[in-house]
């Protein structure tokens, strides 16, 4: 059997847009309590210089706490506090069987 995954993606909402655009993949493996995140390389062709400067640094943040602190709370307080302009879609359960693997292609498809 392979393993379950969850996968979310964070989005972000430009004032003034109805659009979601993606600005990082999570995946989420509850096997061991880890989050796998992966961001944009470049953030201005979402938002203007200071929102793209706030949406680098707190993928990067996310990432660091990623390193140090188990996935579910980190999962649980980012669905509890985003904000109106930064938004993370439900829960898709998924079987990722190569955990990196999975994350590259979801970057591939939602970050490019």
């Amino acid at each position: 059997m392979q393993p379950k995954a969850q996968f979310l993606l964070l989005q972000f909402q430009r004032p003034g847009d109805e659009c979601l655009w993606p600005v990082a993949v999570l995946l989420y493996d509850p096997s061991n309590d880890k989050l796998h995140i992966r961001g944009r390389e470049n953030y201005l062709c979402l938002a203007d210089n200071d929102d793209a400067l706030v949406l680098a640094e707190t993928v990067k943040q996310l990432q660091a706490d990623a390193e140090s602190q188990n996935g579910r709370a980190i999962l649980d307080l980012l669905e509890d506090r985003l904000s109106l302009a930064v938004r993370l879609t439900e829960r898709i359960a998924l079987r990722a069987p190569d955990i990196e693997a999975t994350l590259d292609s979801l970057s591939a498809a939602f970050l490019l």
